[in-house]
């Protein structure tokens, strides 16, 4: 009876063995597991992650893009207020073009002409043109 009892405490030790040998792979197994899961859901957050920081740099320089067109815009109706102006003054201008007395004045000016019994006077530009000491009295 004792050697069956020895051989029943000898198989129970092998059965224990195998259960914690069992138990040791699993754990072992589970642990690869585990990293294998982490690893996949750290590279799923490193995608997600870019996407997300690709999507922000479209939108981002979308907006650029409209901000810079609007202010393109707003230049270009600025320039357009600024031609329109100048094309109201030369259309003004043409106007008096063929006005008797705008031709005299245009005469006298730049072809330095006279009427008959006038006498024109010519003088150095030095002594036309206002200095600077002048002006600096004048606007005191």
């Amino acid at each position: 009876m004792e050697e069956a009892r020895k051989r029943r405490l000898e198989k129970r030790r092998a059965e224990r063995e195998k259960e914690d040998e069992k138990a040791r792979r699993l754990k072992k197994e589970n642990t690869r597991g585990k990293m294998a899961i982490r690893r996949q859901r750290n590279r799923r957050r490193l995608v997600i992650a870019l996407v997300i920081v690709c999507l922000l740099a479209a939108a981002g320089f979308s907006v650029f893009n409209i901000i810079s067109l609007k202010k393109e815009q707003h230049d270009a109706r600025q320039q357009q207020q600024e031609l329109l102006q100048e094309k109201k003054a030369l259309e003004k201008e043409l106007e008096n073009i063929n006005d008797p007395e705008n031709l005299e004045e245009q005469a006298r000016d730049q072809l330095r002409l006279i009427k008959p019994g006038e006498k024109l006077y010519m003088f150095p530009d030095e002594l036309t043109e206002p200095t600077t000491e002048s002006q600096d009295e004048d606007e005191n």
